[in-house]
């Protein structure tokens, strides 16, 4: 599997550069799984509904089955049970795009936003790459936001050559 961490500060564009990559690499009909880490507590639904009764119950996992779609609420210790979990069901191609989640060995992309006054949420030491719309040097590549297939590219070459 290809798995990178997408992080920056709120508001940098994290959410949509994940969206467009999903398109970019499902149009090359590849199996995208996306992640996305809140450091807030998370209810799909109200604490009286279903779903948040189960957990409260103290389910291991919860499914939520709506239409076509099917969600899987799991119980976990760390973050890093989620790379476990992941592991025993994906398979070799598989693109994994966790948003703002920072495990140890998963390579960071971080999107910088320039409106904000804070340096990058990470040493250039640490990333993979950059996303900017002003190139940054020295360090990792840079990209601009409007690269998608650049960045795809990049992605699939950085685990060739990283393993």
């Amino acid at each position: 599997m290809k798995i990178f961490s997408i992080v920056g500060w709120s508001g940098s564009g994290k959410t949509l550069l994940i969206t467009r990559l999903v398109e970019n690499f499902k149009a090359k009909k590849r199996r995208v799984i996306a992640i996305k880490n809140t450091p807030h507590t998370y209810s799909l639904q109200p604490e009286a509904k279903d779903t948040a009764l189960f957990m409260q119950a103290g389910a291991d996992e919860v499914f939520l089955i709506a239409k076509n779609e099917l969600l899987r609420m799991s119980r976990i210790n760390a973050p890093q049970d989620l790379l476990e979990d992941l592991k025993s069901y994906l398979q070799k191609d598989d693109i994994v795009l966790m948003e703002g989640l920072y495990q140890p060995g998963v390579p960071l992309i971080e999107v910088e936003d320039l409106r904000r006054p804070q340096a990058l949420k990470f040493p250039l030491t640490k990333l993979a790459a950059v996303v900017s719309t002003t190139k940054i040097i020295p360090g990792p590549p840079c990209f601009h936001p409007e690269q998608i297939a650049e960045i795809c590219a990049f992605m699939e070459e950085y685990h060739e050559t990283q393993h």
